[in-house]
């Protein structure tokens, strides 16, 4: 009967084992965040207030330079943005200030070449900044964040920033 008890117990034992691994999640895994965005159009992401880029040109640059004031200024803001590839395909930025802290969101789920990496990622930064000078053959500002918690795709590896948006001195804001 002992004999019995313990071949069942350990029979127990390793069914138990194996369902609790197939059930855990591995903590390196980050959580699979979902879209909070749809494939706007550049005009209708312009109309619903978006900070807008692509090949069509830039809309509404005031409200992130208006968020970059309320960073300097330690009010809390927060801003949407939608770069647009040059098939037209939209990638989504978010930045959200608490008055300390950046929460940086990207979302390139709408961006057909977006490839193994597409999806939503976040990260917290501490620090935007703004670089004003030349950028390739243009002049103008430059927005980027530094002091991220999280490597989510640095858009500068070497300085461990993230690239914001690139605003020429001669574009309309």
């Amino acid at each position: 009967m002992k004999k019995r008890m313990r071949k069942g117990l350990i029979g127990w034992m390793i069914v138990s084992l194996i369902l609790s691994s197939c059930n855990s999640q591995s903590k390196s895994e980050p959580t699979k965040l979902e879209s909070s965005h749809s494939d706007l159009s550049y005009g209708e992401a312009t109309n619903q207030g978006y900070v807008v880029a692509g090949p069509a040109g830039l809309a509404n640059v005031a409200k992130l330079e208006a968020f970059f004031e309320d960073y300097r200024s330690k009010r809390k803001s927060s801003v949407m943005i939608v770069r647009y590839t040059d098939e037209g395909d939209p990638i989504y930025v978010d930045l959200d200030f608490d008055g300390e802290n950046i929460e940086y969101t990207y979302d390139n789920s709408w961006d057909g070449f977006g490839g193994q990496d597409k999806g939503v990622r976040k990260t917290s930064c501490k620090e935007m900044g703004q670089r004003i000078g030349p950028r390739g053959d243009m002049t103008g500002t430059e927005y980027y964040l530094s002091s991220c918690e999280d490597n989510i795709g640095y858009s500068d590896v070497e300085k461990k920033e993230y690239f914001i948006l690139f605003v020429s001195s001669d574009a309309e804001t």
